[in-house]
């Protein structure tokens, strides 16, 4: 068999297709040389090695026929190789986008949750400080209150000191001002 059946790197997914290719190297004169020598080489290494033998013009026309099928065959094999490494590298920066999307739908709920919470402290900061302005003209009121009222008092009690207390003398009744003796 130049192409194997059990090879699911053969890109070939039908028995009947490997078969019928498989078929067609063996009735040209060809066998699993050309496909196993260059199953694991890149692309242009097989197509620089199939057109040495196509020009060739020594090599017979059917075996010419046979490496073209296992060139065809190793062409599948390749595109499928590539699919698979360009899908591997699909999936990798697909599953980072998607945990980048994730990542950012939490980032994005927390920050909702921090500009609420922001909003509410600063809320909370402007009442405190209604409240303290109000208690600060309240203080500033009664601070007014308490200097009146010591003005007033003041004012009552200097007359007091400043008249003299008129005092009876013991003997002969008459009157003298504090401090005589």
């Amino acid at each position: 068999m130049a192409v194997d059946f059990g090879d699911h790197w053969s890109g070939f997914r039908h028995n009947e297709v490997i078969g019928f290719i498989s078929n067609e190297i063996l009735m040209n004169g060809g066998g699993p040389e050309f496909y196993q020598a260059f199953c694991s080489c890149p692309w242009n290494e097989v197509e620089d090695q199939l057109r040495s033998i196509v020009v060739e013009p020594q090599v017979p026309l059917s075996m010419k026929r046979a490496y073209t099928w296992s060139a065809l065959a190793l062409s599948v094999r390749v595109a499928t190789w590539q699919w698979e490494q360009q899908t591997c590298q699909t999936w990798q920066p697909q599953e980072q986008v998607e945990e980048c999307e994730v990542a950012s739908s939490a980032l994005t709920s927390e920050l909702q949750w921090l500009r609420e919470e922001q909003e509410e402290a600063s809320l909370e900061l402007q009442f405190t400080q209604v409240a303290l302005q109000h208690a600060l003209n309240k203080c500033d009121v009664l601070l007014e209150q308490l200097l009146q009222v010591k003005r007033m008092v003041q004012d009552v009690l200097l007359p007091l000191e400043i008249v003299p207390v008129l005092q009876v003398m013991p003997q002969g009744g008459g009157r003298m001002a504090p401090g005589c003796r």
